[in-house]
């Protein structure tokens, strides 16, 4: 297997297999080296773990909304997302799970 390299790195986002995400075009693109490719949930994932590898520029940049992000949120843990909605506790709950959340849509 080749070993990760967050610059040049493929990702399938979802259930979505007709393109990948290319961190080195920083899109979608539809070629890609099976070699160098994972499988996320969605976008918000994808810009957390490009963010822990000080690549958060290469990451999809949304605009994300708070809803989309609760349910990210949703799906890392529940029990500590609860019932926060609103961006202000998104941004609490995000920080708790240490998740590096992008910027949200005003």
């Amino acid at each position: 297997m080749t070993p990760f390299d967050p610059r040049n790195w493929f990702w399938f986002v979802g259930n979505d297999e007709s393109k990948v995400w290319s961190s080195a075009a920083g899109d979608y693109v539809e070629e890609y080296d099976s070699s160098r490719l994972s499988r996320i949930a969605n976008e918000i994932e994808l810009y957390d773990v490009l963010s822990k590898e000080k690549c958060a520029g290469l990451a999809p940049q949304g605009p994300f909304s708070a809803a989309e992000l609760r349910a990210a949120l949703l799906r890392i843990d529940a029990a500590a997302t609860g019932d926060a909605s609103d961006p202000a506790a998104l941004r609490a709950v995000a920080e708790s799970l240490e998740f590096t959340r992008p910027p949200l849509a005003a």
